[in-house]
């Protein structure tokens, strides 16, 4: 998260994050739950969406 907020939303470091969070295509959900819990606490790092005709912006 720290790579986050330093590098803003760069592409690999976003790469490394998903690369956390599955293992051979299986979910390693006790990373995701560290990611998305350590995440959700700067939410300035997020990008709003809206889902506009089942189309997100």
């Amino acid at each position: 998260i720290g790579l986050l907020d330093r590098n803003g939303r760069d592409p690999k470091v976003l790469d490394v994050l998903c690369s956390l969070c599955v293992n051979n295509g299986v979910a390693v959900r006790a990373n995701q739950n560290l990611i998305c819990e350590n995440i959700l606490q700067r939410r300035d790092l997020l990008l709003q969406t809206a889902l506009v005709d089942h189309v997100a912006w």
